[in-house]
């Protein structure tokens, strides 16, 4: 793999830093509309978005091709991570959300499915980059083979995620899959296939939300009452806003109350719960309006353009698969995390990238994006 000395990426590092500042600012506001100590608050975010800034620096200095080469073992390394779960949980964690998601490290937790997320993209790269060099002749068949082995070596992630009942990120995974399987090429045929099979799958699992014996079911495939409750409240969160649906009511009162340009000073502001997390759009958009909510979109848009533009530009198909997949498990977040906000979708706990509070997404977001600054021109 040739490659010749580049100048440092500004055009790409420009949304990323602008995403860093927002990001603490945003946090800020949380704080103060909910009440809670502004000032920690914002020093620890400043301090993870330093670190995060750290990692981007470290990683844009290691070669691509060496990070595909020994993806099997990143990816391996972090399966057993992420397995450590079960036995190193965080008990404080457990008590808030009944789930075994992260993992104490004194003061600091840390959630392992997040360091999946990148050596999963890692790992299936380098297996469609192995392939294509091996298969000089491509049919329905060896596509079929090299699907069953992607699917294979997903396996793992996807037993752990159930076991932690944390389908949203599965979702995440699965939105991986589906951009590289697009991307590289796989026949359309297959594609088809795997495309009404999810669908059916989607709709046969939102019928079960709303029978009784549905819910039996759905319980026996470790589906918890929580979770079929954000999809009963997101159909008609009004209907249930002293109860399951009242932090999608209390969201979108939040959206409603920032108007075309920010909310006015003599409306008090909307409580919502989780606001620093999984609703931390309605920050901006109680804050700043629909103006403020549009322009945090094009930043993220515009990331995703220099993401991919710098990928095209090395002329480096390994390069141009982690940027596309990379970006589509971004898209999804941003996607879900703001739909579910609106009152789109329903509510899965997905984080907003940068934005919501949680040191591990932004820390292996920065890794990430590390990666795509050091492509380097062919």
């Amino acid at each position: 793999m040739k490659t010749k000395t580049s100048t440092f990426n500004y055009a790409l590092f420009l949304p990323i830093f602008l995403l860093y500042l927002l990001s603490i600012g945003v946090q800020y506001g949380a704080a103060v509309y909910d009440g809670a100590p502004v000032r920690s608050i914002v020093v620890k975010q400043i301090i993870f978005c330093l670190l995060s800034l750290a990692l981007l620096l470290l990683t844009q200095r290691i070669k691509t091709a060496v990070l595909l080469r020994f993806s099997p073992y990143y990816y391996m390394l972090s399966l057993i991570i992420m397995s450590l779960l079960y036995r190193f949980y965080d008990p404080v964690m457990f008590q808030l959300t009944g789930t075994k998601r992260w993992l104490r490290l004194g003061s600091f937790s840390f959630q392992p499915s997040e360091l999946v997320k990148l050596t999963f993209i890692l790992m299936i790269v380098y297996l469609t980059l192995r392939y294509e060099q091996r298969v000089k002749e491509r049919t329905v068949q060896t596509d079929l083979a090299y699907i069953g082995t992607i699917l294979l070596v997903s396996l793992p992630t996807f037993l752990l995620m159930y076991m932690q009942k944390d389908f949203g990120t599965s979702l995440v995974f699965i939105m991986c899959l589906g951009a590289l399987f697009i991307i590289a090429g796989v026949h359309w045929k297959i594609m088809v296939v795997l495309t009404s099979v999810l669908a059916i799958v989607g709709i046969l699992l939102l019928v079960l939300v709303f029978t009784e014996t549905g819910n039996q079911v759905l319980y026996h495939l470790n589906f918890k009452t929580y979770q079929l409750d954000r999809v009963r409240a997101w159909v008609d969160p009004f209907a249930y806003s002293q109860s399951i649906g009242y932090q999608q009511s209390q969201s979108l009162l939040s959206i409603g109350a920032g108007g075309f340009s920010g909310r006015s000073a003599t409306i008090q502001p909307i409580y919502v719960p989780v606001r620093e997390s999984d609703m931390v759009f309605t920050v901006i958009a109680e804050t700043f309006g629909f103006l403020g909510s549009v322009s945090v979109l094009f930043l993220y848009f515009y990331l995703f353009y220099q993401i991919i533009y710098s990928a095209i530009e090395t002329n480096n198909k390994g390069n141009v698969y982690i940027a596309i997949v990379f970006v589509f498990g971004l898209l999804f977040q941003v996607f879900e995390n703001i739909g579910a906000t609106i009152g789109l979708l329903p509510l899965t706990g997905i984080p907003l990238p940068f934005l919501s509070q949680g040191g591990t997404s932004l820390l292996i977001v920065g890794c990430g994006l590390g990666i795509i600054l050091g492509f380097k021109k062919v």
